[in-house]
């Protein structure tokens, strides 16, 4: 799974854990006992760090968002690389779509803010808004500065909320490649508007 776990670090174990957990059974299978259990710590200690499963799977989460965005932003920012959209596109979707269980995890959270979780509805709408600036900023870096289509950046977050969608739902996975030729359409389209 890629997480790098230190000896004593509670948190990392606790994440670990949980995304073994996950993958084993489902979101909604696993509790909170058998991720302490899992990762060797008291429940206690599991719930100093995380009070509900779903504060778990938000940080789960928004750190794989956090490593998609940085690994997305550094290609971009990268002199020597000079990626195209298509190319940009078809790394941001495969790092999105890299894990079922983490497209899992986001559609869980969708569901549960929209069974009523107030409280989670509030952290998925401001982490909404993060993404949608995140992706108006790629965009104006992109286009050196050129003014962004104020829909677009809500557009391009719906588009990837489809493929997760999508790549859990439909027996053959979503081709990339052809959805971020389609996609780098629209960008190119935008750019030059």
């Amino acid at each position: 799974m890629g997480w790098d776990v230190k000896e004593g670090d509670s948190r990392q174990r606790i994440i670990v854990s949980a995304l073994h957990c996950f993958s084993e059974q489902s979101v909604e299978k696993t509790s909170l006992l058998e991720v302490a259990r899992r990762a060797g710590i008291s429940k206690g200690t599991l719930y100093y760090y995380y009070p509900t499963k779903n504060d778990l799977i938000f940080d789960i989460a928004s750190i794989h968002m956090d490593r998609i965005t940085d690994q997305v932003f550094s290609m971009m920012e990268s002199g020597k690389l000079n990626p195209s959209w298509a190319e940009l596109i078809e790394t941001l979707f495969a790092a999105l779509l890299g894990s079922d269980t983490r497209s899992r995890l986001h559609l869980y959270l969708i569901h549960e803010s929209l069974k009523g979780n107030t409280v989670l509805r509030e952290r998925l709408d401001a982490t909404y808004t993060r993404w949608f600036e995140l992706v108006a900023w790629g965009v104006s870096r992109m286009t050196h500065g050129a003014p962004v289509p104020k829909g677009l950046p809500k557009l391009f977050v719906a588009l990837m909320d489809g493929l997760v969608i999508q790549s859990v739902t439909l027996k053959e996975a979503p081709d990339l490649k052809e959805m971020a030729s389609l996609a780098a359409g629209l960008m190119a389209d935008a750019e030059e508007a």
